[in-house]
């Protein structure tokens, strides 16, 4: 009893977060603002799948700018898969975090479930110059959620710099996004970028107090 009310007061905490289902492109927004890492499919270089698709979990952030940053190294078997081709797309689905909504909680609802929300983001695999003024950007948008990659010689430095990590970004030429029953709504570039930034995320600290003193009364 006490498990279950804690997650319905995070899911709660967080519900409020959530742009209506109707605004699609604020939707998409927010899933990217939210959700720390995502599914990066490429077309495989792989000499025994060559040409097959291939998904691979990748770190992001975008700091509220829309972008999807990450911090990738040129070892990594989807980077050498962008080196000569550039499309790609990123897979995010709220079941990554399931306390956003109960559509997604595996004790009633299922990450196929429409309302359990996914987000395909397509289009090409950048390099963020690190002599550009966005390269601060990306960085910031990266160490608010992966403190972890400053170790790495993400940002200069660090015991794994042999690795030559570098920051990139995808450059979205579409975004696919089912978040209610009906099928799926496309999103255009234009239309994503001018929607609002979503707001700064909610604490569940508040509604986890209330829910564990109802437990414990």
């Amino acid at each position: 009893m006490r498990s279950a009310l804690l997650v319905v007061a995070a899911a709660l905490a967080r519900a409020d977060d959530r742009p209506d289902v109707g605004d699609h492109a604020a939707f998409a927004r927010y899933m990217v603002n939210r959700l720390t890492w995502a599914t990066l499919s490429t077309i495989s270089e792989d000499k025994e799948i060559k040409g097959y698709p291939f998904g691979n979990p990748v770190s992001i952030g975008d700091n509220a700018t829309g972008t999807p940053y990450m911090c990738v190294s040129p070892l990594d078997a989807s980077v050498i898969d962008l080196e000569k081709n550039a499309r790609m797309s990123l897979t995010f689905s709220e079941a990554q975090e399931f306390v956003t909504t109960a559509a997604c909680d595996p004790a009633g609802g299922d990450p196929e479930n429409p309302p359990c929300s996914r987000l395909v983001l397509t289009g090409e695999f950048k390099k963020v110059d690190p002599k550009h003024e966005e390269w601060a950007v990306a960085a910031a948008a990266l160490k608010s959620k992966h403190p972890a990659m400053d170790g790495w010689g993400c940002f200069g430095g660090g015991a794994m710099s042999s690795h030559a990590f570098f920051l990139a970004k995808l450059e979205i030429r579409q975004a696919w996004l089912i978040n209610m029953y009906g099928g799926p709504a496309v999103v255009s570039p234009k239309d994503y970028y001018a929607a609002d930034a979503p707001l700064p995320a909610k604490s569940a600290a508040t509604g986890r107090a209330a829910a564990e003193a109802t437990a414990t009364a």
